[in-house]
């Protein structure tokens, strides 16, 4: 019984002493262990938006609208060829010189009904309009362009360019109000169903004869009657298609795709003579824009001659592309089932 209490106390002594030393030789923690990591730090910039955002400021609400929409069928495609298209022809007179001549005048009236020149002065107003059966012109280089509509039935969506309300004649009979700086587009019925597109730049010195500076002219070709023309054009050394259509409402539209017209569904917008969709062309580049056409504004426009029955609400759109291994780029058009009146 002695041998073995003597035992016992011995190994709690060898593991006392062993205890100690192992601890005396273990690492001491790292300094600051008791304190939490640091916390991330905000970046330098903020992350890029995903690629297809980046050109898009409504890039999110634009989503959500495709995300909910439901499918559409194609029930009409229409191809042309590049080489089909006519070409717009522009005339540009040297700054110094004569402007371009045989130019159609502009109309100048006053608020009595009565055109230029007054021998007793305008009275009440003085309004430009532009030739052409529809259009829009501008006054000045920061002026927003007035649309124009020839026809008596549609002048209150438009009758031109109002130069000055007043109850006194001005002293110079209206002179310094039709001078400076001026531009129109002007929409004609053509052969068929081509139209002619007109856009004149210049400047007024006091009497209707503008001294034109700039005109381009092409007769579109109809692709769609009554609804799609279309010619080439270009920008410096970009070839470009012009799709021209009546007012339409627009849809989306490529990055590098150009509207000019239509009528979006927001507070405040006001009517339209026309849309355009201009698109680049060239190997490997591409665009497109979606519209829906409104059957009954086509009356204000160039109704087609054929009796074809047109559905209320017609969605659509237009494209042009070129793949690298294409010899030439392809222009379309493209209608969806139609729909209801949207407005209704």
């Amino acid at each position: 019984m002695r041998y073995v209490a003597a035992f016992v106390f011995g190994a709690a002594l060898l593991s006392t002493q062993g205890g100690a030393a192992r601890a005396a030789d273990a690492p001491a923690p790292p300094p600051g262990w008791e304190a939490p990591p640091p916390l991330a730090t905000k970046p330098a910039k903020a992350p890029k938006a995903p690629a297809c955002c980046q050109h898009d400021a409504i890039c999110c609400s634009r989503q959500t609208s495709i995300d909910q929409a439901r499918i559409r069928r194609i029930v009409r495609m229409i191809e042309v060829r590049m080489a089909d298209l006519p070409k717009e022809e522009v005339q540009e007179a040297p700054k110094e010189g004569p402007g371009i001549a045989g130019v159609r005048p502009l109309k100048i009236m006053d608020g009595r009904g009565r055109p230029y020149p007054w021998l007793d002065g305008p009275a009440e107003e003085i309004r430009l309009m532009p030739p052409g059966q529809c259009g829009e012109m501008k006054f000045g280089k920061d002026d927003w362009p007035s649309p124009f509509y020839a026809e008596p039935e549609f002048q209150g969506m438009g009758s031109g360019q109002v130069r000055g309300y007043f109850q006194e004649k001005p002293a110079d009979k209206g002179r310094s109000l039709i001078s400076g700086p001026m531009s129109y587009l002007s929409f004609d019925r053509a052969d068929g169903d081509g139209i002619v597109v007109e856009r004149v730049e210049g400047t007024l010195e006091g009497t209707p004869d503008l001294r034109v500076m700039r005109r381009a002219r092409v007769v579109a070709a109809s692709i769609l009657a009554g609804r799609v023309n279309a010619y080439q054009d270009k920008q410096e050394n970009d070839a470009r298609v012009v799709f021209v259509l009546p007012e339409v409402l627009l849809g989306f539209e490529a990055k590098e795709t150009k509207v000019a017209g239509g009528f979006l569904r927001v507070r405040g917008e006001t009517t339209e003579a026309y849309t355009t969709y201009t698109i680049p062309v060239g190997s490997g580049r591409s665009g497109v824009g979606t519209f829906v056409i409104m059957s009954r504004w086509l009356r204000r426009w160039f109704p087609p001659k054929s009796p074809e029955k047109l559905p209320a609400s017609q969605p659509g759109g237009v494209a042009v592309s070129q793949t690298s291994v294409e010899a030439e780029p392809r222009a379309r058009v493209f209608l969806y089932e139609p729909e209801s009146d949207v407005f209704e």
